[in-house]
Formats: C-alpha cells, structure tokens, sequence
C-alpha cells in the first residue's frame, strides 16, 4: 500500500488529499468524505481507507474546500460547494484511471454528502452513509445561528486531541443546505446503498437513517451498531469494529 498526499485543483483553490494506492493495479475507486467540519485526518477515515485498500481499492480522502489543509474560505464551506469538491476528486481521479467501480462514502455529513452525489451523477455506483445527515438544519440552533450570523464550532486536532481548530461558519451555510434533503435524493439514485446506523447515536438516531433507507431502492443494506455513538472515532476499538462491518457490508456488492 502506497500513500500520496496530492492538491487536486479546483475553481476555489486546491483540495487536500490523501491517496491511498493498493499494491497490484486495480479498476475500484472509493472517495470518503468527511463529516460536518472534519477532516479527513481523522482515526474513522484513515482506518476505512486503509481497510478497503486491503480490498483493492485505490481510496481518496480529503479536506472540503475552506477547511483544514484545503485552500478557500470557511465561507465556501457550503453543500453546494461540497458536491462540486467530489466531482473534482472524482473528475481528477477518473483522468488517472478507467475505474470500473466507483464507491462514494462517508460519515455523517460526509454520509449525507455521498447519497446527495450520488443522486446526481450516475458514475457512482456504490454508496455508502454511515450515520448520514439528512434534512435542514432547524429550532433553536438555526434560531441563533441567524442571529449572531455564524455558528462557532471548535474540532480536535488529529494529532492531539486535546487542541482545537475554530471555525466561524457564517449563516448561508444554512440557507444553502435548505436546497437539499438526502431522504428525497435516495430515491433517485439506483445504485446499491449500505446505511450504517449507531445505537447510541443522539445526534443521528437510527431512526432518521432508516428513513433514508425506507426511501432507498433496491438493492440496499441497513445495519444498526450496538452500542456506537455518533463520535466512535475518539474509540480506536469501535473504529476497528465499525470499519470492519463497514467493509463487510460493501463486500456483499462487490
């Protein structure tokens, strides 16, 4: 296994990437994108890259544009500029290679993000939410968020957990994500989908990506984890334990 960390260029600047490359050539491609504010450092991302380059396939990971290693501004940290983020990484890839099997995944918003993709380009055809986001951002957090203009939000530093990176993201990131709903877009995509569910999880609850795969066509898989909360990266065993059922779900489609 081969890592390259590489710029991929966009309209908005460079994105941060880290390419992980099997030892023998392969035709799968898996890009993971990472939740709301996360980067693609994090223990979860790393370790299912690592996971599914086991598997054979050459894996991206990286950094939304306007936050961590990529260029922009936190301004630009929008869905809308999200999507257009995975169609470079993509684009770029696909340039490098002829994939014949293209997997989109991540977690939560980076969950959200792959079904909203994947409604909307026809070149994925693999998709994977684990413990995605799914609707409008609303109550009482929209209500002050409108009302100081941006929603401050600290994340620890992969290398030390005990630092913290802020960001100050302004109030039409909300605007922009009333645009979309993943629940209406798993409709559209005919593509096989593996929803991963946390039993603790209070920020998504199983219920909500049941929705989603209520509204999901076939051919589709649902698995709720005992015990996981939402945040099961700050668990080096609970990252083994996920990823490992991760891939064996995606396994079944390959």
């Amino acid at each position: 296994m081969k890592e390259v960390s590489k710029q991929i260029p966009s309209p908005k600047g460079n994105i941060a990437s880290v390419i992980h490359y099997p030892e023998t050539d392969t035709d799968k491609l898996a890009i993971l994108c990472p939740g709301y504010l996360d980067t693609k450092d994090y223990a979860h991302l790393v370790g299912l890259a690592k996971g599914l380059c086991e598997k054979e396939f050459a894996v991206v990971r990286f950094d939304p544009i306007g936050t961590w290693e990529s260029e922009g501004d936190i301004s630009d940290y929008t869905i809308t500029q999200y999507l257009e983020d995975i169609k470079h990484v993509l684009e770029y890839m696909l340039a490098q290679n002829s994939y014949k099997t293209v997997l989109l995944g991540g977690h939560s918003r980076g969950g959200q993000m792959s079904i909203l993709y994947a409604a909307r380009d026809v070149r994925i055809n693999l998709v994977l939410g684990v413990m995605p986001s799914s609707g409008p951002i609303t109550g009482g957090r929209r209500e002050e968020w409108e009302k100081s203009g941006v929603s401050v939000s600290r994340r620890d530093l992969p290398a030390d957990r005990s630092k913290r990176k802020e960001f100050r993201v302004p109030f039409n990131h909300v605007l922009d994500r009333d645009q979309y709903n993943a629940v209406g877009d798993a409709k559209k995509i005919t593509a096989p989908m593996v929803l991963i569910a946390g039993e603790l999880d209070d920020l998504v609850p199983p219920e909500e990506v049941q929705e989603i795969f209520e509204n999901a066509n076939e051919p589709k898989k649902f698995l709720v984890l005992e015990n996981i909360r939402h945040d099961y990266r700050l668990n080096d065993d609970e990252v083994k334990l996920v990823n490992r059922k991760i891939i064996e779900q995606l396994t079944q489609f390959l």
